[in-house]
């Protein structure tokens, strides 16, 4: 388990990334060359990706939705590997009880989607599928660090 102050440090990484160290330092009552050497190891050994999150509304997206896929064991890796790289995917989880992947979508519009998902269904053998619209974000990215 890591120290109260890196998981304190986490935190105010959490809520804004791009804090000063010296401003951290001042809040925290961490020397900031304390700070410096916690990022550099929360860099090498935790922080999996420094990231900006987007409105997407406000670049044209107004459709978001989770859909949740069944597809044939045999095209699994091929589906998987499609989903990777296909621009409209956001988030794409291997999940259990009867699904096999939830992946999170990004369209302009429901045409979008919808043509995104008969593409799917026609390339591979997608035994189910479940669609749920995000409407309102009402919490993202909140985990707190206690």
């Amino acid at each position: 388990m890591p120290s109260s102050k890196t998981l304190q440090f986490l935190s105010y990484l959490r809520n804004n990334s791009r804090e000063k160290l010296t401003t951290i330092s001042k809040e925290t009552n961490i020397p900031i060359s304390t700070l410096f050497d916690l990022l550099k190891d929360l860099q090498e050994n935790l922080i999996i990706k420094n990231t900006v999150l987007l409105d997407f509304t406000k670049l044209g997206y107004h459709i978001r939705a989770q859909v949740f896929l069944k597809v044939n064991k045999e095209d699994k890796d091929k589906l998987k590997k499609h989903l990777f790289c296909h621009h409209n995917v956001n988030t794409i989880y291997k999940i259990n009880n009867y699904w096999d992947f939830l992946i999170e979508t990004v369209h302009q519009d429901i045409k979008e989607l919808d043509n995104f998902l008969e593409n799917l269904i026609n390339k591979f053998n997608i035994e189910n599928k479940e669609i749920h619209y995000l409407i309102d974000e009402v919490k993202k990215e909140g985990f707190e660090i206690v």
